[in-house]
């Protein structure tokens, strides 16, 4: 497949799923779109690249520099709490919720000689979690991303992932998925980030 974003433009396969993303309360401040779900497939390595950019989000500015691969395409899922409901859901026709663009998620570190991100503890909430766990650093970027020339809905929209520490010991648990790749049962684990939106609003920031 090819994936065109604000970096580059290659074409790569996609090997295994990898990470999926669900919906979370952060601090009591509610959830838009509880349906919202990316799965996250792992990409052959791309070239190295080493842009930087500096985005705002609710945890402030950050000074970001984009490291050589591209990790993951996520991709719009919708999920399934047994394979029975999919399967009902299935044969009633139902259709795919309209989500998100697709990302492409790059390695992301804070660029070398700007102001380090505070580390903070934040309550997370969302159908398998209630905890406070502690953000460390950033450690992703998604960029929305055009697959096979299919266009982004918003090129504004980024997501900045931030390491997850702190987090309590974690029941794994099958959940059955849908997305454009197919159907699905994931093992899913214990968070590892937590991906917030924001907006680039500059380059070099060094």
């Amino acid at each position: 497949m090819t994936l065109s974003d604000q970096f580059q433009d290659r074409t790569t396969t996609l090997l295994k799923p990898m990470h999926y993303c669900n919906a979370v309360d952060k601090n009591g401040e509610g959830i838009d779109n509880p349906a919202s779900h990316l799965t996250c497939y792992k990409a052959q390595k791309a070239v190295k690249i080493k842009p930087q950019v500096l985005t705002a989000d609710q945890f402030g500015r950050q000074a970001l520099t984009v490291q050589k691969q591209v990790t993951q395409l996520c991709v719009p899922t919708q999920q399934f709490e047994d394979p029975e409901e999919e399967a009902m859901n299935a044969s009633a026709g139902a259709p795919m919720p309209v989500g998100p663009d697709n990302f492409n998620f790059y390695k992301a570190r804070t660029t070398p000689g700007t102001s380090a991100f505070d580390k903070r503890e934040v309550n997370l909430v969302d159908q398998w979690i209630s905890e406070d766990v502690t953000l460390t650093k950033p450690m992703r970027l998604g960029v929305p991303t055009s697959v096979d020339g299919g266009g982004i809905a918003d090129p504004n929209s980024l997501l900045t992932c931030y390491q997850v520490k702190k987090a309590s010991k974690f029941k794994k648990r099958n959940v059955a998925i849908e997305n454009e790749y197919g159907e699905f049962v994931l093992k899913v684990r214990k968070p590892n980030m937590l991906c917030v939106p924001s907006n680039e609003v500059g380059s070099n920031p060094t």
